[in-house]
């Protein structure tokens, strides 16, 4: 008897399995939406924060630049002091007449409008204030209940 013969021919129960490849896929997106918040009172983010009726583990602050963010479904609702880039004599004369005494500029993703707009509503009954759009001429205007 030869040693060959001897020996088994190995044959594997399975066939490996065959390489996946597959394409990444990123989260949905929609298109992001930008707003100004014109508040009738002189704020900070971090009185705005608390307001807001979200986990904490979803807020984040920095003090030091006046934004805050709320982590939402697909993307975050970021409040931005926005006081500095109303520097002209026309915007400064439209805070005067329609008693604005801070700004934020807001912006979330579109398939978040929802939570966003809550977001916008809790502060709107604590602070009061209205939404403007971020336009030259800031139109149209919305309410908080109108707005989402």
């Amino acid at each position: 008897m030869n040693l060959n013969d001897k020996k088994k021919k190995y044959t594997p129960a399975k066939k490996p399995a065959k390489r996946m490849v597959t394409k990444t896929q990123s989260a949905p997106r929609g298109e992001i939406e930008e707003y100004l918040y014109m508040l009738p009172v002189e704020v900070r983010v971090e009185d705005l924060l608390p307001v807001i009726e979200a986990p904490e583990e979803k807020k984040d602050v920095w003090h030091e630049l006046d934004l805050m963010e709320i982590r939402l479904t697909h993307e975050g609702l970021i409040f931005e002091n926005f006081m500095d880039c109303f520097e002209s004599k026309s915007d400064r004369a439209f805070l005067e007449k329609n008693g604005v005494k801070k700004v934020y500029a807001f912006s979330y993703d579109s398939l978040d409008k929802a939570e966003a707009a809550k977001a916008v509503r809790d502060i709107h009954a604590v602070f009061g204030g209205f939404i403007a759009s971020d336009t030259k001429d800031l139109q149209p205007v919305y309410q908080p209940e109108e707005f989402g």
